[in-house]
């Protein structure tokens, strides 16, 4: 109904689901399921309705210049120190969540039959669950996967499935059982990097054309350093980095800013109805029901090493959740629910275990076709 080339149309739909997002997230249902989840929830059945369109350029917009920027203005209270030691935290669960990820592959082409195509699938799954989508095409290419039923098939289990625990981790980020497991050291997870509260006062223009400003410079920068030693897919890396160096060298200045956390919530909504429009349902219904158990023996395996780790080193819940995430989705995911749970501290661990998944995919997944073909 809504047109893939009618961008104010789409634009209007999406903060319509954010405004309902954020509405029902203060009724006591929302409050158990989070406003973003809700918003996953209606984004995907309004596309898989044929209201509006799975793919679209105002997607790409959203994806390329809003979630950039969204990540750029939550980091501008990133404390350098601070983030490091937390950090380390979020990486020892991130190592044990890659561990299982590999456990989880291997065990799955052990109880089921894939087909001849067995090795390739653990491969690009086994990579893609690392540190998102971006190394399931990598690993493809290298290991010449190029069976386009078979990568069709991969490509719908990886993007509904993994939506799908996407939106079971969301829902049990903040349940009360988890937390009360799994609550050491999380009583400070929502205050600025530095210490401070964060400020409450009603944000300026002032306020919030400068962070605009810091943020957007960081992203133009990041991504031409980027773009000039020739990794343009890791200039979110390079967006930490300065981000990070202004936050830390800045840090007295910026504490009088307000607002920065509201437009980084609302962009992450609309990068969370995106990726709601995105999930096929019916490509999923098509896909070899193997493959589609073959992902959730994965991700059972995976959520048990990353439990035990959390038990074995006393890690809170949410540096779990964001391990997890940035396992499974990759940076961009990982820091989305860092700034929708407000977890300002696990923002930089957020985006550096994530890069660090990019980098460990690909060896993960061609480690896994070599032992298993």
């Amino acid at each position: 109904m809504v047109p893939a080339d009618n961008a104010f149309a789409l634009l209007a739909v999406f903060f319509g689901l954010a405004a309902i997002g954020a509405r029902l997230e203060r009724t006591r249902i929302g409050q158990r399921v989070s406003g973003v989840m809700i918003v996953i929830a209606l984004a995907m059945a309004l596309a898989n309705l044929g209201v509006i369109p799975r793919s679209a350029p105002t997607y790409g917009v959203v994806w390329q210049i809003l979630v950039p920027l969204s990540i750029a203005l939550f980091l501008l209270r990133a404390d350098l120190v601070s983030m490091v030691v937390e950090g380390g935290r979020t990486l020892v669960a991130f190592v044990a969540g890659v561990f299982g990820v590999v456990a989880g592959a291997w065990l799955g082409a052990l109880l089921l039959d894939l087909g001849p195509h067995e090795a390739e699938f653990a491969a690009v799954f086994g990579a893609t669950y690392t540190g998102g989508s971006l190394n399931y095409a990598a690993v493809a290419e290298a290991i010449g996967f190029r069976d386009p039923t078979a990568l069709a098939a991969g490509i719908a289990i990886d993007n509904v499935v993994g939506l799908g625990y996407l939106l079971m981790v969301g829902a049990v980020a903040n349940a009360a059982l988890f937390r009360r497991h799994f609550g050491w050291r999380s009583e400070r997870l929502h205050e600025a990097a530095d210490g401070d509260a964060i400020n409450r006062r009603p944000p300026s223009l002032i306020d919030l054309s400068i962070a605009l400003a810091l943020a957007a410079l960081a992203c133009a920068s990041g991504d031409a350093i980027a773009a000039a030693i020739g990794q343009p897919s890791y200039g979110i890396l390079f967006i930490t980095a300065i981000m990070v160096a202004i936050a830390t060298i800045g840090r007295r200045w910026l504490r009088g800013l307000s607002g920065e956390d509201l437009v980084a919530t609302l962009f992450m909504y609309l990068f969370f109805a995106m990726l709601g429009a995105g999930a096929d349902l019916r490509a999923l219904l098509d896909a070899a029901p193997a493959l589609f158990a073959y992902v959730l023996v994965l991700f059972a395996v995976h959520i048990a090493f990353v439990l035990l780790a959390g038990r074995l080193f006393r890690l809170n819940h949410a540096e779990l959740v964001i391990a997890s995430t940035a396992c499974i989705g990759g940076p961009p995911i990982a820091i989305a629910f860092a700034v929708l749970f407000g977890w300002r501290r696990l923002a930089v661990p957020a985006v550096a275990t994530g890069i660090l998944g990019y980098v460990v995919g690909n060896f993960v997944g061609i480690g896994l076709y070599r032992g298993l073909s």
